[in-house]
């Protein structure tokens, strides 16, 4: 197969968004993904991401490929389960405390946690242009954005939390353990004795 229909095909598979890793692990040359560049197949939207042409960049897709060790968190998982509709201009990442990328982008606001932490409950949702991504739960983010070290706008935090109690699927126990776990358990009450 002729390698720059095979970057189109990728491109297909993968919505449009590609890594440097997933054309090199493909058989794709430098000299291909190059001439895929100049032909204007492709466009080099950060180091390492490519995005077909005509296309809308997945951000939330392109910054997790480009740092793997990154779960979407705070007032970002709160959008990206529909539980704010405030687009969060800088995008909440967690990394594990001690973590270092020297050149962290931009558009990330990071944070760390302890590795007890870091890694409980991550599930996997899908972007807007339907690329799989790592995000913390609903009731995780909805007992971290409690803690006062985060100062997430109080308004957001109510309203996330009434679309939250609306919901048909909602883990009252898995709030109310990680409310314990992040020392927030008075908050949350007050959250829930109102809205339950």
């Amino acid at each position: 197969m002729n390698q720059q229909v095979l970057i189109k095909k990728l491109a297909a598979e993968h919505n449009g968004t590609l890594t440097h890793n997933q054309l090199v692990n493909n058989n794709i040359s430098s000299y291909n993904i190059n001439l895929a560049l100049k032909s204007g197949l492709l466009e080099r939207t950060r180091s390492g991401i490519y995005q077909k042409s005509n296309t809308t960049e997945d951000i939330f897709y392109s910054l997790q490929q480009k740092y793997k060790r990154g779960v979407y968190s705070l007032e970002t998982a709160l959008y990206l389960w529909d539980l704010s509709d405030q687009y969060p201009f800088s995008l909440d990442m967690t990394f594990p405390r001690g973590y270092n990328h020297a050149n962290l982008d931009l558009d990330i606001n990071a944070h760390y946690q302890i590795k007890t932490l870091q890694d409980i409950r991550i599930t996997e949702t899908k972007s807007f242009n339907g690329n799989t991504i790592r995000v913390y739960s609903p009731e995780r983010t909805l007992a971290e954005v409690l803690r006062t070290i985060n100062m997430v706008d109080v308004e957001i935090v109510t309203n996330a939390y009434k679309t939250w109690a609306k919901r048909n699927e909602k883990n009252i126990n898995a709030l109310m353990d990680f409310a314990e776990k992040f020392k927030v358990m008075d908050k949350a009450n007050s959250y829930l004795e109102v809205l339950l």
